[in-house]
């Protein structure tokens, strides 16, 4: 079975397991792929049964999670792809002794009082050496940024009293913190690390399964076939695949790494320019992480912290995302036309029933996923019981099938997806451990409260520049959990819902992925195209500029009450506005426009952006679809009947 696992499936390794992670060969490759496909089994155990008590399933899946990171990724980038070194393995060491104390001691600790009882100067050595290799492991998959940011909020914990003003606390001994972090469920072991230990994972596993039977091909496919014919056709398959890539990922950089590899240079053959190919992929993939059900791993933390069912925040997200990728086809679109680009010859493009017809039963485990929340079943369980059902229905099509050695593939390439999340995760578990145990988050609210003027617009703004600072090189997840734990209580202070709070800045901690200067997102979708990373950030936000103007909806708007018509009401007129404000931008529909012209489209996009913001604005509305109209009647009658572009829309 293992000689055909290694023959096989090198082709979905290759698709499905992160590239920066070594792979190895001899014994040591079949250690690996062993103690992977352990740790997902054990977690799909645990989602069909009682789970051991919130310590010991934590540490547990650290024990298994932090060492294989140090032997999967490189201390450095010169550091040897081929082998790990001594300094790997000792440091692999080291974290399963640290955590495999925890597990070990997690009864005895339950007896005792955190900050009363002596420490015991072995739980002391292991919980320093714990946080250390926590720290090490995310500096190794997830870079520096937040390892510097744990180190700051640890300072700022150790040294309480010297700080001044608002800021002061009581501060936390060297022995004080560590026995907090490691000792006690509320440090290391909180439920943000929960999060990660189950439900994350299973989720991610789902996702590298569906991968497995080729759903993202059949996604591809299906986008093709709907779209690949239209004005700009390639751009709009970039668009609809990297919406359903977002349901399998939620990842932005692994959307743009999949389905760009495709899209982009289709785009580029077309007649797009490199940075516009590269943006429209990179802008795309992004909304991977608004788009339900699968919407990254920050929305389970979100669940979390909100104490609202996933569903709810899932069926609440439904609205915005389709304003954001209607906002992207627009774009694309009025950009295509101006460009003169046509779609793909029919005869080229796949037969949407043959796509239907040979890979729509991937669709069926995301409908059941859909329905098994729907019916109140955990996250955990719900996504558990897809893995399996992936598998099984797997087999309906030969094309689809997931062999033995496939299913080993799929169990070890979870766990290493799971290894870019885990540390970091963790990591900034911790962050939000010193923010509850000194009281920042209730300093930090007071600051906002104050600085806002009890307004809210303002205080929106605030969060949307802390997140776009804080959020320089970090990942998603860890931008918002941190934003969340530091500005969510001001947002509420001021009135907002608890949901309109964190999605307001969960879509803030999307932006720092596309905006310059650091844009992690952009400069992968810039590095396929070959196109300046700087330009392309700047043509990304151009594209996504959903992305800054959705938040203030959730503030004012209806997209959040719970009647259906005030949803679909203010979504209508922001449809509108998404249409209107390309024209405005680039300054073409049809045939180029005056700037008088795009000005007044400008001004009629912020009418009826203004019109979503609640009953006292809603008589704007008429005054803004007349001007609309005007505008719209002006450039027909000056265009003529006849459409000169290549292809319907």
């Amino acid at each position: 079975m293992f000689a055909a696992y290694y023959k096989i499936s090198k082709d979905d390794r290759d698709r499905t397991f992160p590239l920066e992670q070594r792979q190895f060969k001899g014994p040591l490759r079949l250690g690996i792929t062993l103690v992977c496909a352990a740790l997902a089994l054990l977690t799909l155990y645990f989602a069909f049964t009682i789970t051991p008590g919130q310590i010991e399933a934590r540490s547990l899946f650290l024990a298994f999670t932090i060492p294989l990171t140090m032997l999967l990724y490189p201390a450095w980038k010169k550091s040897s792809r081929d082998k790990p070194s001594p300094l790997d393995w000792l440091f692999a060491a080291a974290a399963l002794a640290s955590f495999a104390w925890a597990f070990w001691s997690a009864d005895s600790w339950l007896d005792r009082f955190v900050g009363y009882d002596k420490v015991a100067p072995t739980d002391m050595a292991m919980g320093v050496i714990a946080l250390f290799t926590i720290f090490e492991a995310t500096r190794r998959s997830a870079g520096t940024t937040i390892v510097v940011l744990n180190l700051i909020f640890i300072g700022y914990a150790l040294t309480g009293p010297i700080w001044p003003g608002i800021f002061q606390h009581g501060g936390m001994s060297p022995q004080r913190f560590v026995e907090t972090m490691y000792m006690d469920a509320e440090g290391i072991f909180n439920f943000i690390t929960g999060l990660v230990a189950t439900f994350i994972f299973t989720f991610l596993l789902f996702g590298v399964f569906l991968r497995l039977t080729g759903g993202d091909r059949v996604f591809t496919e299906f986008a093709a076939a709907i779209s690949g014919h239209r004005r700009g056709g390639p751009a709009k398959v970039a668009v609809i695949s990297s919406a359903m890539m977002g349901m399998l990922s939620g990842s932005s950089i692994s959307n743009v790494s999949t389905t760009g590899t495709m899209t982009i240079p289709m785009m580029k053959k077309l007649g797009f320019r490199n940075y516009e190919a590269a943006a429209i992929e990179v802008v795309s993939s992004v909304g991977g992480g608004l788009m339900p059900p699968l919407m990254g791993t920050g929305i389970f933390v979100m669940s979390s912290l909100t104490d609202l069912p996933l569903v709810e925040i899932l069926l609440y997200s439904i609205a915005p995302a389709l304003l954001y990728y209607a906002a992207i086809y627009f774009y694309v679109d009025i950009k295509s036309a101006q460009h003169g680009l046509s779609g793909l010859p029919r005869d080229q493009l796949p037969g949407l029933r043959n796509v239907l017809m040979e890979g729509g039963h991937i669709f069926l485990p995301i409908f059941v996923l859909i329905a098994l929340l729907l019916m109140k079943f955990t996250p955990f369980y719900a996504s558990a019981a897809c893995v399996v059902m992936t598998v099984a229905i797997s087999y309906l099509r030969r094309a689809t099938r997931i062999t033995p050695a496939k299913l080993l593939t799929g169990l070890e390439a979870g766990t290493r997806v799971a290894l870019t999340v885990a540390a970091l995760i963790t990591s900034a578990a911790i962050i939000y451990a010193v923010i509850v145990h000194t009281g920042l988050l209730n300093k930090v609210t007071s600051i906002l409260v104050h600085a806002s003027g009890d307004n809210v617009v303002v205080a929106v703004i605030l969060i949307g520049l802390m997140s776009y600072v804080i959020g320089m090189g970090l990942p998603v997840t860890a931008s918002y959990v941190i934003i969340a734990a530091l500005g969510a209580g001001a947002l509420q202070h001021l009135g907002l819902p608890v949901l309109a709070a964190h999605l307001i800045i969960f879509w803030f901690a999307q932006d720092s992925t596309i905006t310059p200067p650091i844009c992690m997102t952009a400069f992968v979708g810039a590095r396929i195209a070959e196109a300046p990373p700087m330009r392309t950030g700047w043509e990304s936000m151009k594209i996504a500029k959903a992305l800054y103007i959705v938040p203030f909806m959730f503030a004012f708007s209806s997209l959040l009450e719970p009647s259906v018509v005030e949803i679909a009401f203010d979504t209508t007129l922001g449809l509108i506005m998404f249409y209107l404000l390309p024209i405005a931008v680039g300054g073409y529909w049809r045939r180029p426009v005056s700037i008088l012209t795009r000005v007044c489209f400008t001004i009629t996009g912020g009418l009826l952006f203004w019109a979503t913001m609640g009953p006292w604005a809603e008589a704007l509305i008429p005054t803004a679809l007349a001007v609309g109209a005007l505008l719209v009647g002006i450039l027909l009658s000056k265009s003529g009947v006849a459409d000169k572009t290549p292809a319907s829309a």
